[in-house]
């Protein structure tokens, strides 16, 4: 009996405290009648709501739950915002990233299929990103020890690089090895993997200079010139890893199309982890992903590649943290400029390239020179400096003819005659041969952003 009067209790209780909260949120029929009814009649419950007006009740709580989504919204792509540029810009580190990438400490998180060649030429990659990471640690110690720099500095920085040249000479070497030993598979494109093999040594001679310059230079007498000079060795390690880097990529993906696995591609392997746009493996998976639903057939679609004028001499001058500072705030500009639709990609190093999808004619060049001229009125500043930006650019149409493989290549082309013609142009392939793009100012609104 007191089991049954404190179910009942329990029971009572729940229904007061539903319909209290029920009422608090303005969510409860009009009067406790009806909730009994509503509860224990189901015939009944069209009279209950009846009194209250549904239709505008749920209007008035959908434009309210809308407008707080929106608000949520702005305040999540703000705070990742934030984030990517604490975690990518700042903190310069591949972990805990909203990228794609793993982190490239611990390369077993990759989840691929080993029996794929593709596998091992990325493994070369991992390699070299794991390096470019220590490195750019390195360098931004040492810059920011200039005018101070001590002698514990630059014995600090002598060993940290040593470390990292061994360390990347080990892991190249044991990728190198298992790569060497499957260039067989690679049929007709064994010169293809002949060609990263000769990158890899190229790469690799010049890690065993730095390690014999570290060796033998005087690096105690004047430790400020010991500073600029282990600076010179992290850049010339740098252009090589970049050059290194952009190949290995671009082999790739010719493995995988020759394979023809261009769609079964890890989509963790899509997105570029400085940026937080697709690089040159996720804008290909998508073209390939375009071509075989035939949008370039049904659809006028404009490509644009736009390359950073002199960005070598940006990193000389504030240093590789803040050259890639500039090219994730670059690339979140371009992005900005465009709708869900199209598609932009870092096309390797310093360049980037665009695909404007329902956009042709007239229309879709004005918008790719908007994009070009936008980018010079965008600064950063660093340190109380200005670091602006220029780029020369390439702009063709898509033809129902075209592969996507051959659009790309006359980009490459048309933005190869544009930089023989100098910096800070646009060039449009006119169906047959490129030429100048000869488009007036446009009233652009300086952005100034502080790194």
């Amino acid at each position: 009996m007191a089991l049954f009067a404190f179910l009942v209790f329990v029971a009572v209780l729940n229904l007061c405290i539903g319909y209290g909260v029920a009422m608090f949120l303005g969510f409860a029929p009009p009067t406790l009648g009806d909730a009994w009814a509503a509860m224990w009649h189901d015939e009944d419950r069209a009279t209950v709501v009846a009194d209250v007006d549904a239709e505008a009740l749920a209007q008035e709580l959908g434009d309210q739950f809308a407008s707080d989504a929106e608000d949520l919204n702005a305040v999540a792509l703000e705070a990742q915002d934030d984030l990517t540029l604490d975690t990518q810009a700042f903190d310069y580190t591949f972990r805990e990233q909203d990228s794609q990438y793993t982190d490239p400490d611990a390369p077993e998180n990759w989840n691929l299929d080993e029996k794929f060649i593709e596998t091992s030429v990325l493994k070369l990659n991992i390699a070299m990103m794991k390096s470019g990471v220590r490195c750019t640690e390195i360098d931004t110690e040492l810059r920011e020890a200039r005018g101070h720099t001590d002698a514990e500095m630059v014995q600090r920085a002598i060993a940290l690089l040593k470390e990292d040249c061994e360390t990347y000479l080990s892991e190249q070497s044991e990728a190198a090895t298992k790569f060497s030993g499957r260039i067989g598979e690679l049929g007709e494109l064994r010169s293809l993997g002949e060609e990263i093999e000769m990158t890899n040594m190229q790469q690799a001679s010049q890690i065993e200079t730095t390690l014999s310059n570290l060796a033998n230079m005087d690096f105690t007498s004047d430790l400020e010139a010991a500073n600029a000079r282990l600076i010179t060795e992290l850049k010339s390690l740098r252009i090589a890893r970049h050059m290194l880097r952009d190949n290995q990529e671009a082999a790739f993906l010719a493995i995988a199309r020759y394979e023809n696995r261009l769609d079964k591609i890890e989509a963790r392997l899509f997105n570029d982890p400085l940026t937080n746009i697709p690089n040159r493996i996720g804008l290909e998976v998508t073209l390939h992903e375009w071509w075989a639903q035939k949008k370039h057939a049904t659809k006028p679609i404009t490509a644009s590649l736009y390359d950073a004028d002199a960005f070598g001499l940006l990193n000389e001058a504030h240093g590789p943290k803040i050259g890639d500072q500039v090219l994730h705030q670059a690339a979140k500009f371009i992005r900005g400029k465009l709708s869900h639709a199209d598609l932009a990609a870092r096309y390797g190093g310093q360049r980037f390239i665009v695909f404007q999808l329902g956009a042709g004619g007239k229309m879709a060049i004005k918008n790719a020179e908007m994009i070009r001229q936008s980018l010079e009125g965008f600064v950063c500043m660093h340190e109380e400096k200005e670091i602006r930006l220029s780029l020369t650019a390439a702009i063709t149409e898509v033809t129902p003819q075209d592969t996507y493989e051959g659009v790309l290549k006359r980009l490459e082309a048309t933005l190869a005659a544009a930089r023989k013609q100098g910096r800070n142009r646009t060039f449009i392939h006119n169906g047959r041969l490129a030429e100048p793009l000869d488009a007036p100012p446009m009233k652009i609104e300086q952005v100034s952003i502080s790194l």
